[in-house]
C-alpha cells in the first residue's frame, strides 16, 4: 500500500506541465468580474485561531440579484443568508434572528480586488503553480504586501471561472492567519428560489434588526462630513461614506470605508445613549482587528481584516472639524 501511494504521488508531479501560462493580473481580473456570476453549491473548511469549521454554501444569481445561504456543519447550528440588501443570521439554539445591511462582498473569499490598477502599488503579485482542489484545477496567485499595514494572501483561482478554491491570509511578518479550502464544489445552471430560504422554522424567534435601513450616498447632506481621518496608512483612502441605522444601535451610525483597493477597513461613529458606556482599546477575532475610543461624545470603532497597526493608526487620527459641516 505504501509503495502504491508513493507511486501515485510521484506520477502526479508533472501532471500540470502543459498548463498555459497566465498572468496574475489576468487571474485577478477574472476573479473580480465573474466570481459573483457563478451558480454553485459546495462545502468548505475555515481554519482560524487553531479552530476548524465546516460550512455548506449555495451561491448564485436569483432574479438578477446575487444571493447566498451558508449553513454551519460544525459547532453551534447557524445559518447566514445574504442578498443585495441584507445579511440575516439564524441561530436555532438561541431562537434568534439578526438582520444587518449587506456589504458588497459575497462568496469565498470575501476579499475581492476592487481597483486592480492600484493593487500593484501596495502589493507584489506572483503567479505560482497549478494545484488540484476539490477535484478541480486552479492557479496559485501569491499577493504580498510591501509594508506592515496590510495582510498577504495566497489565492488559488480557476482561470476559466474566476472561482477561488483556496484562500490563505498571512500576517505581514509571516504566519498563517486564516485559510478557506473547498472540499467539494458543483457548478449549477440555475438554482431554485427555495434554496435561498432558511432551513430552520423561525416562527417565535426573537428578531433584532434596524427599525429602518437608510443608506445615503457620498453627496447626501444627511451624513456629517465634519468627521475626518487626518492620518491614513500609505495607499489607503476613504472610498465611501454613509449613515444608517443598525440593529446594534438606537442612533444612526456614520460609516466610513477606508480601502487600498483590496483590503477594506470600516469606521463606525455613533453617539451612545450613555457616555459611560464608551469602549476603549483593542480587540481581535481571527484576522479581524478592532480599535475603539471615545471622542467628542461619540464612540469610534475601526475594524477590518488588516493588522492592528492599521486600525489603530486610523482610529487615533479621526477628528471632528465643525467648520467642514457648515
Amino acid at each position: 500500500m505504501r509503495v502504491l501511494f508513493a507511486l501515485l504521488l510521484l506520477s502526479s508531479s508533472n501532471i500540470y506541465a502543459d498548463e498555459v501560462s497566465v498572468t496574475g493580473h489576468e487571474l485577478l481580473t477574472k476573479m473580480q468580474n465573474f466570481a459573483d456570476q457563478i451558480n454553485y453549491r459546495g462545502t468548505f473548511v475555515f481554519m482560524h485561531d487553531g479552530q476548524l469549521e465546516s460550512m455548506k454554501i449555495i451561491h448564485g444569481v436569483s432574479n438578477g440579484e446575487v444571493r447566498e445561504r451558508l449553513t454551519a456543519l460544525s459547532g453551534e447550528p447557524r445559518e447566514v443568508l445574504r442578498d443585495q440588501e441584507t445579511v440575516t443570521c439564524v441561530w436555532p439554539n438561541r431562537k434568534l434572528v439578526t438582520v444587518e445591511p449587506a456589504s458588497s462582498d459575497h462568496g469565498i473569499p470575501t476579499i475581492i480586488p476592487k481597483e486592480l490598477e492600484t493593487i500593484e502599488h501596495n502589493y507584489r503579485i506572483k503567479v505560482g503553480p497549478v494545484k488540484r482542489i476539490a477535484g478541480q484545477k486552479c492557479r496559485l496567485v501569491a499577493i504580498r504586501p510591501i509594508d506592515y499595514f496590510r495582510y498577504g494572501y495566497d489565492l488559488c483561482i480557476q482561470p476559466h471561472t474566476g472561482m477561488v478554491l483556496q484562500s490563505k491570509m498571512f500576517h505581514p511578518r509571516g504566519g498563517l492567519l486564516e485559510e478557506v479550502l473547498f472540499t467539494s464544489l458543483q457548478y449549477l445552471d440555475e438554482i431554485d428560489e427555495q434554496e435561498f430560504e432558511p432551513v430552520n422554522d423561525v416562527e417565535g424567534f426573537t428578531w433584532r434588526k434596524p427599525t429602518d435601513q437608510v443608506q445615503y450616498s457620498e453627496n447626501s447632506v444627511d451624513f456629517d462630513n465634519s468627521w475626518r481621518v487626518s492620518n491614513l496608512p500609505p495607499g489607503f483612502s476613504v472610498s465611501k461614506i454613509s449613515r444608517r441605522l443598525m440593529s446594534t444601535s438606537d442612533e444612526p451610525v456614520q460609516h466610513m470605508v477606508v480601502s487600498d483597493g483590496f483590503a477594506s477597513v470600516s469606521v463606525f461613529i455613533v453617539k451612545p445613549r450613555e457616555l459611560n458606556r464608551v469602549h476603549e482599546g483593542r480587540s481581535r477575532h481571527g484576522a479581524i482587528n478592532a480599535f475603539s475610543r471615545g471622542f467628542n461624545d461619540h464612540q469610534i470603532t475601526v475594524l477590518g481584516e488588516v493588522p492592528n497597526a492599521t486600525v489603530e493608526m486610523i482610529g487615533t487620527s479621526i477628528m471632528y472639524d465643525g467648520n467642514m459641516g457648515q
